[in-house]
C-alpha cells in the first residue's frame, strides 16, 4: 500500500518538481495538493493522510497553524515543514507543535526522501542545522536541571546512551552502527524509552535530556 502523501506550499512551479520526485518512488502517492491554509483545510481530508509537507510561510495562516490543525484533526497525519526558514524560533515552535521532521527546501532530493522515510519509520529526521538550532533553543529555554533526573533514575544505562545519540542528532541506522546493534534493537530500546518517560515522540525526549544536561 502507498504512502499517501499532501503538499501544501504556494508555489507551483516547486509544487510540480517535488510531485514528480515523490512520484518517481513507487511507495508514494500524492494524493492531494493545496496553495494554502484555507484551500487545504477544505479541500484536504487529513484523516486520509499519512504525510503532509507544508510550506511554513504562505499566504493566510502559517504553516505552523495549519501544523497545530492537522494535528488536532488527525491522530494519524504526520508533518513535515519544508521550508527556506532557519529561524531558531520558527523552527522550535514547529517542534513544539508536533512536526514529525523541519527540511529545508535547498536540501538535496535524497535528504527529503530519507526525512519522509523516517517518518513512515516513526523517526524524526532533520538537517543537521536545524537539529542544531533546535537543541541550541531547548538549552536556551530550558537550562539544565541539577537537582533530580528523570532519565538517569528511569532508564538503564544502554538506553541513556541511545537517548545521548538522539539529542546529537542520530538517525536509527546511525544509532545502530555507532553501537554495533541492529535497527530493530534500536527501535525496540526508544520505544521501550518512550513508554518508561510516558512521551510520544524524539523531540518531547530531546527536549527532557536536554534539561537534564544529557547529550
Amino acid at each position: 500500500m502507498k504512502i499517501r502523501i499532501a503538499l501544501i506550499d504556494d508555489h507551483p512551479i516547486f509544487l510540480a518538481g517535488l510531485k514528480r520526485l515523490l512520484e518517481s518512488n513507487d511507495s508514494y502517492e500524492v494524493s492531494s495538493i493545496a496553495n494554502s491554509y484555507k484551500e487545504a483545510w477544505e479541500k484536504i481530508n487529513f484523516e486520509n493522510i499519512d504525510i503532509a509537507l507544508v510550506d511554513v510561510n504562505m499566504p493566510g495562516m502559517s504553516g505552523i497553524e495549519l501544523l497545530k490543525a492537522i494535528k488536532q484533526r488527525s491522530h494519524s497525519c504526520r508533518v513535515v515543514m519544508l521550508t527556506i526558514e532557519e529561524d531558531e524560533e520558527t523552527i522550535y515552535r514547529a517542534m513544539k507543535e508536533g512536526a514529525q521532521g523541519y527540511i529545508l527546501k535547498q536540501d538535496s532530493p535524497e535528504r527529503l526522501l530519507k526525512s519522509i522515510q523516517a517518518c513512515v519509520d516513526g523517526e524524526i529526521l532533520l538537517s543537521n542545522q536545524i537539529y542544531s538550532k533546535v537543541v541550541d533553543r531547548i538549552r536556551k529555554v530550558s537550562p539544565p536541571e541539577s537537582s533530580h533526573s528523570i532519565i538517569f533514575s528511569t532508564l538503564t544505562d544502554r538506553e541513556i546512551e541511545i537517548t545521548r545519540l538522539i539529542v546529537q542528532g542520530k538517525s536509527n541506522p546511525e544509532i545502530a552502527q555507532a553501537l554495533f546493534i541492529s535497527e530493530s534493537t534500536v527501535k525496540n530500546h526508544i520505544s521501550n524509552i518512550l513508554h518508561k518517560l510516558e512521551m510520544k515522540d524524539r523531540v518531547e525526549l530531546a527536549i527532557l535530556a536536554v534539561r537534564e544536561g544529557i547529550g
